[in-house]
């Protein structure tokens, strides 16, 4: 599989130092250019469809449904009727913007690795990162709150009054981070209790901006579950909470682990009688699709830490940047960052300290930018150690689901990540046009 990247990723630069667009691309700008001109009028290329299909595979449908959608929304905006239409800069300026976003799932498909992940924790951090850009873009609209503010905000609409350790429970973070939270939304009033350890309930303030910000959710929890119907919703949340238990007794155990200082690759056992130590029930928000992933996301990912730390001392981020490097080695610095879905001065904190750390080594000309980046004897092994690590975690969280579970599982996670990366991408086309909300 790594030879494969690595192919695949050296033809990828050739087409990019010669400026060539990907047929893929190129497909679907002629399609969204017909459709603008000529609307409804617009002919099938029967043969343009199935050159797509082959392309892109299952996501040549989706693909097609996004650029028509904008065609036909930048039609209406501009006021035309007809066919014949003159097709303006701004159109496909805009285009370019929301294929841009679809690149990477192309690219992927293209490259053969569209087959079922293993390991999941990555394919969840990459959803969320996009959900999470897209959500600060929208509700930045409404009020400067950050995500784990809202989250329980959004927390105490749904369930009533809570203590803060049944918050930090049912959003998977730290009492410490929710003993934050909740002394901003005092600050704010949005908040109030009567001493430190009693519930945290809303007030008039809250639950007025609550409500006007769940009306925000409701409209993209309606997008993110486009083409999802209401069982096979109700069979993501099932296979979900089984997720979630397990994600906790996995993090319970690691956290035993890392004060026996055990060193050991795979020492997780599945307990049929476990249940949480943690006095607080975890609850599950079923209103939105999101709520329930990120919680799963935040446990995983607070057990990883303590996994990677106790095997490589390496950070969560640390450890999933040197993997990416490994992969397609040697890598230049924009496909880094792009495989990242971080800011450039995030990823290149990243590198510098594993450089420094002789994990990571920089070739090529002058300049962080125009480098490319491979590991180093020492930072290949504990590769080899993070991935045997992420491998076994993934599947300890997996073991409890049927094949068909998963199946359907990663099928309906499929249709969120799509629908997460057409959400993102407009909420960055209106951002950068200057616009307001659509």
């Amino acid at each position: 599989m790594n030879e494969a990247r690595k192919k695949n990723t050296g033809a990828a630069r050739e087409e990019a130092t010669a400026i060539v667009v990907p047929e893929w691309r190129r497909l679907l700008f002629d399609h969204a250019r017909s459709v603008y001109a000529d609307g409804t009028e617009a002919r099938e290329q029967k043969a343009a469809t199935q050159e797509l299909q082959q392309l892109l595979g299952p996501m040549a449908d989706e693909a097609m449904r996004i650029v028509e959608a904008f065609a036909h929304g930048a039609r209406a905006a501009d006021g035309l009727t007809g066919a014949g239409q003159t097709v303006p800069p701004e159109f496909e300026t805009r285009l370019s913007i929301i294929l841009n976003g679809l690149a990477p799932e192309a690219e992927t498909h293209r490259s053969g690795e569209g087959e079922q992940s293993a390991v999941i924790q990555q394919e969840l951090w990459q959803l969320l990162y996009k959900v999470r850009e897209s959500a600060e873009l929208s509700y930045a609209r409404e009020i400067d709150l950050v995500e784990l503010d809202r989250r329980i905000l959004f927390l105490l609409r749904s369930q009533g009054p809570l203590v803060p350790a049944d918050i930090s429970g049912s959003v998977g973070v730290d009492k410490a981070q929710v003993s934050r939270s909740v002394k901003r939304l005092l600050e704010l009033k949005m908040v109030e209790r009567d001493q430190i350890r009693a519930p945290v309930s809303l007030t008039r303030k809250g639950t007025t901006l609550a409500d006007r910000l769940l009306r925000l959710a409701e409209l993209r929890n309606r997008e993110l579950t486009f083409d999802i119907g209401d069982e096979e919703l109700a069979l993501f949340f099932a296979v979900i909470e089984k997720l979630l238990h397990r994600a906790v007794m996995l993090y319970e155990q690691e956290r035993a682990l890392n004060q026996n200082d055990v060193k050991s690759l795979n020492p997780f056992v599945a307990d049929p009688d476990y249940e949480p130590n943690s006095e607080s029930p975890i609850v599950i928000e079923r209103s939105r699709i999101l709520a329930p992933l990120m919680t799963l996301s935040a446990y995983f990912s607070r057990s990883g830490a303590l996994t990677f730390k106790r095997l490589t001392s390496l950070s969560n981020f640390e450890s999933w940047v040197l993997n990416e490097i490994a992969l397609d080695a040697p890598i230049d610095w924009n496909t880094l960052v792009s495989r990242l879905d971080r800011d450039h001065s995030q990823a290149g904190r990243t590198v510098t300290a594993l450089i420094e750390r002789e994990l990571v080594k920089r070739s090529g000309k002058p300049g962080r930018r125009h480098g490319l980046f491979s590991p180093t004897e020492e930072g290949q092994r504990l590769i080899e150690i993070i991935q045997e690590a992420s491998r076994q975690r993934s599947a300890f969280l997996m073991a409890p689901l049927s094949v068909p579970e998963r199946e359907k599982f990663f099928a309906t996670f499929e249709k969120v990540r799509r629908n997460a990366v057409v959400q993102l991408e407009r909420e960055r086309t209106f951002d950068e046009l200057g616009h307001g909300a659509p």
